[in-house]
């Protein structure tokens, strides 16, 4: 061997190495398109993409966009349907009451004081709450709420009022309201039942949130 020779290094093509194992690389999926851009001083600085349905009244579908049938987490654009499950189970809800168990609230001193309300016209207290403790979702009272020596509470969460009606269809309806947000309990039923008919059977899938029953 003449001094200085290098061998070549013997090449595998691919082929030769593939089994039946090996996976085929999976397909990337489109990116959702964009539905919102965040503009300032005339620049986009920023864009939210995702997916969307609109309805008719008939519950027809007008338009889409996306992938409206995809799994999503809905989390608190849950509350309106729910607040419908309440009020077909029977209770009796309007104005400010229907409008603190459809929504979340900021924790503001009027909330949390229609909470207690709510709660006491059903003979039940703040301790029957299941909500996770938090502060005042709205910054400026989460302040007022420390620097009072308050702490974290469960009423002080953003879904205590949804909370709040759900224990009141409770007591109306003769419900155990230790286990209300088992999803074996009837007011889980009710809100299940309350879900449009036309909704993928693949959106169908749920987890447990700070929300309660889903």
């Amino acid at each position: 061997m003449a001094p200085g020779f290098v061998p070549p290094v013997p090449t595998v093509s691919r082929k030769a190495t593939m089994t039946s194992t090996d996976a085929a690389p999976a397909a990337i999926a489109p990116a959702p398109p964009v539905l919102a851009e965040v503009v300032r001083s005339g620049f986009t600085e920023g864009h939210h993409r995702g997916s969307l349905v609109l309805l008719a009244a008939d519950g027809s579908v007008e338009r889409t966009l996306g992938d409206p049938g995809a799994p999503v987490f809905p989390r608190s654009s849950n509350k309106p349907m729910q607040a419908a499950a309440i009020l077909r189970a029977g209770l009796e809800l309007s104005g400010e009451r229907l409008a603190l168990a459809a929504a979340s609230h900021s924790g503001e001193p009027f909330h949390l004081d229609l909470v207690r309300k709510m709660l006491a016209e059903h003979g039940l207290t703040p301790d029957d709450l299941q909500t996770p403790p938090d502060l005042p979702l709205d910054p400026v009272a989460a302040e007022t709420y420390l620097a009072a020596g308050n702490v974290r509470e469960r009423i002080t969460m953003n879904c205590s009022g949804k909370h709040a009606a759900m224990l009141a269809v409770c007591v109306r309806n003769g419900w155990d309201t230790a286990s209300y947000l088992d999803p074996a309990h009837p007011s889980s039923g009710w809100s299940a039942r309350s879900w449009p008919r036309r909704r993928a059977s693949r959106s169908r899938r749920s987890a447990p949130t700070a929300a309660g029953p889903r």
